[in-house]
């Protein structure tokens, strides 16, 4: 009897064990993943949804659903043809694909500038990136080529990747400002991109691009705002709007074990853009300038690291832009209650409108937009290897700075949302 016990409990703590590993490895796919690697081909797969709710504010209280699966292909070229060479040594050649899923609420019902999440898009399945990458032997020189989403490499806070808020992100500047909302996820366009690495931890790069990654034929489209579904599948290759050259300088730093990322950067854009005042008029030429800095304010503190960070952006050309600055910053506490994995974030961000843009008011008489504030509460958990859950709260404050809806000023709004991230 007491070996019938014993082979008993041994066998369900062996279905346990076998348990816990298919949490921890579905389908044992690191292990495939690393056999792929090593025959050249690298495949990565991650998988967003998301729920939110607006139980007050904006045009009226709702609920919605946003999701994206993206699906990445890099192939090492070296590795591939059977080379004795390093990884890397003849380029790798990479190509991604999005399924956009849900329906898009930032614009309405909550009327605002910036996107309360990251995953927002029209719903489309389109190609994503594809580019060929090549980087030096001794890393100094790294290279892409292709139709490339560029807010992946400048303006980039790595703190701030903690926040949903797209704003966090690609800020709301260029967002608002340029065709499309610019080179960025969803989007890519063809680009060229150069990083040279210097000693001393300096380093440069700069784009030359397309500055209309849809190819939509007009900057302003009422029926879709976001230009998105002028090109739904991601396969337009346009050469005709206008050159978009980006530029970035940084220095990383380390204070006493505290380490830190210096930024500044610039981007200016050759195509025509409608003036605030009378969309029928437009000028060629748009310009931003811009700072990120991104810093280890505690270190080793028990309850874990605090970073710190701050991104600012201009444009003197108020004339022809909706947002004339906006600047976003915040705290995240790494490894919080002793969770190594885990994250807890507060952010705050604003966007300064161009006094040139015009609010009309249901009597009829108008008057300059003000400020729009945004907050956000968040805190990702990773509950497995592979999923991260992450609750959040975002508020909302004079959206648009002060937009009416049907006769009545759109309210502040207060935002919550669940996340999961599940990477293969």
């Amino acid at each position: 009897m007491i070996v019938g016990t014993a082979f008993l409990l041994s066998t369900e703590t062996a279905r346990a064990a076998e348990s816990l590993d298919w949490l921890a490895d579905p389908g044992g796919w690191s292990g495939l993943k690393k056999q792929w690697q090593k025959a050249g081909v690298d495949v990565s797969i991650e998988d967003v949804e998301e729920l939110w709710s607006i139980p007050t504010g904006g045009a009226l209280p709702s609920q919605h659903y946003v999701g994206l699966t993206d699906v990445d292909v890099v192939l090492d070229l070296a590795r591939l043809g059977g080379s004795s060479e390093r990884d890397g040594a003849w380029g790798k050649f990479e190509v991604s694909a999005l399924d956009l899923r849900g329906k898009p609420f930032s614009n309405y019902p909550l009327y605002a500038f910036n996107q309360t999440s990251s995953s927002e898009a029209d719903p489309n399945l389109r190609l994503y990136e594809l580019a060929y990458n090549w980087t030096s032997a001794g890393g100094h020189i790294d290279t892409r080529i292709g139709k490339l989403d560029l807010s992946q490499d400048f303006m980039v806070s790595t703190t701030a990747q903690t926040f949903l808020n797209a704003s966090f992100g690609w800020p709301m500047l260029p967002s608002n400002n340029l065709y499309g909302q610019g080179p960025a996820s969803p989007v890519a366009t063809p680009a060229v991109r150069l990083r040279y690495v210097f000693s001393k931890g300096w380093q440069a790069q700069i784009a030359v691009a397309d500055d209309n990654g849809t190819g939509a034929k007009s900057f302003i489209n009422n029926t879709d705002p976001w230009n998105q579904n002028q090109d739904p599948g991601g396969t337009h290759f346009n050469f005709k709007t206008g050159t978009f050259v980006i530029g970035e300088v940084a220095h990383n730093v380390n204070h006493d074990g505290k380490t830190g990322t210096y930024k500044a950067g610039f981007y200016v854009d050759t195509g025509r853009f409608p003036l605030q005042a009378n969309q029928d008029v437009s000028r060629r030429g748009n310009w931003e300038v811009y700072m990120v800095m991104d810093h280890t304010l505690l270190k080793n503190r028990g309850a874990g690291e605090l970073r710190g960070f701050v991104r600012w952006e201009y444009t003197g050309l108020a004339d022809r832009n909706q947002i004339s600055s906006s600047l976003d910053a915040g705290l995240v506490l790494d490894g919080p209650f002793h969770r190594s994995g885990d994250n807890v974030g507060i952010g705050f961000g604003y966007a300064a409108p161009s006094h040139y843009l015009m609010l009309q008011r249901p009597d009829g008489s108008e008057r300059h937009h003000g400020n729009e504030y945004h907050l956000e509460l968040t805190y990702a958990a990773q509950v497995l290897p592979w999923l991260v859950v992450q609750p959040d709260v975002q508020g909302l404050i004079n959206p648009s700075g002060g937009a009416y809806d049907s006769g009545k000023k759109v309210k502040d709004a207060l935002i919550f949302g669940l996340h999961m991230d599940a990477s293969f």
